[in-house]
């Protein structure tokens, strides 16, 4: 069934079309706006200087245990009460006096910031050593261990620290339930989610439209909308619907891939009165471009343009990512064109577009996204460039081989105090790998770790093929350790091969078989056969 969003020719209509008749520099396009975003760290800036070096000397500590006890099964949850006494004495030997809720919350979201190789028993007997100092402590601390267990999927783990704030007496933020409801929607587990919202008033906290609202947005992010759908039912008469609400829903059936059913709620919304805004407008228009109905979404625009509502650079945005991974580059300045004559500003999200479409042709337009780089840098704060700015117009650098422009872009991100991300710093070790020395690509690697950027499965493949081209054994089969180990990566097939290709033709068959076990132990290969 076709969408009914008034296919006439409105006078919004005849103007998109009059306005995309002349292409203007290339911008680039924003998502929808997403509802409670998970936080990732930032620097403390509510630490004395004193308790931040305490912090860094205690990220050490869990860190290098961690690195010399790596966890064999970290899906398996530790028990809540987890202590590690070589640990506990390290802790007391550090802190003459408990540390602050503070610094503890900050070493739980700084180690929780991290997608692979958390060191969660260490954490764990942590934040258990802390509480039998400070049983009758601020709730952020128990927040953060809530949704780190969360992440990992010890949601038994969760619901114990949930407990232990009820028995203390320790207030239970709204923030506490948001975040184990967000995980439980992110692991799959849309009934659990459910639950715990329907186990709110047991902790002191009844449900109410903010509540309501996040438990929906949570399951639309998974694309749960069916679940989001029943919800919805069966709570409108406690919950009146709102623009918020209903928007959710729509998001719901848009992330889902049912553009049917969000015109159906998209329909409901009107008819009970609500006016959808420009988030609600903005969901069905990125959802009918990421399906390629790109004239629909223009329709919706300009109904959404008709009803008064005023598109924003995540509008636009929608449009723009359509048509510059489609590889549409005029079709994504007619876009800008657009959205200047309308006066709406586009922002950082809509200039990395531009930049993508220039390099998506290479060596040719290298020059316009050099300019459009520029514009950004020279508009300050508002459109300042971001890693994603650099890595467009690095990876067409990497194309080319032009090592010397590498060094040219990083020693500008570094001016602007631009901070590189794990992709700029893998495809920068990729490029500098091609020179004589490694001198540059362990820079790279030492820069990362300085920055507490945190290498993935393509940093170590980069690393590792590097050294395995230049013979040197050691360092290959120190970053797979470290990589297997520490990170509790699977490296890819190649990598792996090179590595233990190495091993044998330099005769260390311990290691190469080393290898092999730490690999068949992580279930990342089948354990070799038992000699008879």
């Amino acid at each position: 069934m076709a969408l009914h969003f008034s296919p006439r020719p409105s006078c919004s209509l005849r103007l998109l079309r009059r306005l995309s008749a002349s292409p203007s520099p290339t911008l680039e396009p924003n998502p929808p706006p997403s509802i409670g975003p998970s936080p990732s760290y930032t620097v403390a800036d509510d630490l004395s200087p004193a308790e931040s070096h305490l912090l860094e000397k205690l990220h050490f500590i869990i860190k290098d245990h961690h690195r010399n006890h790596p966890n064999p099964d970290p899906s398996a949850s530790p028990p809540p009460n987890l202590a590690i006494p070589d640990l506990s004495s390290s802790f007391s030997s550090i802190f003459p006096l408990p540390p602050s809720p503070a610094l503890t919350h900050h070493i739980i979201r700084r180690f929780s910031s991290l997608r692979h190789g958390i060191p969660f028993p260490q954490i764990l007997s942590f934040f258990n050593w802390w509480i039998s100092f400070s049983p009758s402590s601020p709730s952020k601390p128990f927040t953060s261990m809530i949704d780190l267990a969360g992440k990992l999927h010890h949601f038994d783990l969760a619901w114990h620290f949930l407990d232990s704030m009820h028995a203390l007496s320790i207030p239970i933020p709204l923030s506490a339930f948001s975040s184990l409801i967000r995980r439980y929607s992110r692991a799959n587990r849309p009934s659990e989610a459910i639950n715990a919202f329907h186990r709110m008033p047991d902790y002191g906290l009844e449900p109410d439209p903010i509540s309501f609202s996040l438990l929906l947005a949570a399951l639309s992010r998974q694309r749960l909308a069916v679940q989001a759908q029943s919800l919805f039912d069966s709570f409108s008469s406690r919950f009146p619907p709102d623009v918020v609400i209903y928007s959710n829903l729509v998001h719901a059936w848009c992330r889902a891939g049912s553009l049917e059913k969000a015109e159906q709620a998209f329909a409901a919304m009107r008819n009970a009165g609500i006016q959808p805004n420009v988030y609600t407008y903005t969901t069905v228009i990125d959802a009918m471009c990421r399906a390629g109905q790109i004239p629909r979404a223009q329709e919706v625009l300009c109904q959404m343009l008709d009803s008064g509502c005023t598109p924003n650079a995540a509008t636009f945005n929608c449009f723009m990512r359509a048509h510059v991974r489609a590889g549409r580059s005029e079709q994504a300045l007619q876009v800008h064109n657009q959205m200047r004559r309308l006066g709406c500003e586009p922002d950082g999200i809509t200039y990395n577009f531009l930049i993508e479409a220039h390099c998506s042709k290479g060596q040719k337009n290298l020059d316009a996204a050099l300019k459009v780089l520029n514009s950004m840098i020279l508009k300050g704060k508002e459109c300042a460039p971001d890693a994603n700015s650099f890595n467009h117009i690095l990876k067409c650098v990497l194309s080319l081989g032009d090592v010397k422009a590498a060094h040219k872009l990083y020693e500008k991100m570094r001016e602007i105090e631009c901070q590189p991300s794990t992709v700029t710093y893998n495809i920068l070790m990729q490029l500098f790998s091609k020179d004589k020395t490694m001198d540059m690509v362990l820079k790279m690697k030492k820069e990362m770790e300085k920055e507490g950027v945190e290498p993935n499965v393509n940093t170590y493949g980069v690393l590792i093929t590097a050294f395995c081209e230049r013979g040197s054994w050691r360092r290959s089969y120190q970053l797979m350790r470290e990589l297997l180990e520490d990170k509790c990566l699977k490296p890819t097939k190649q990598v792996y091969e090179k590595v233990q290709e190495l091993l044998r033709r330099a005769g260390q068959l311990r290691k190469h078989d080393e290898l092999v076990e730490i690999m068949a132990e992580r279930g990342f290969i089948s354990p070799p056969p038992l000699d008879c």
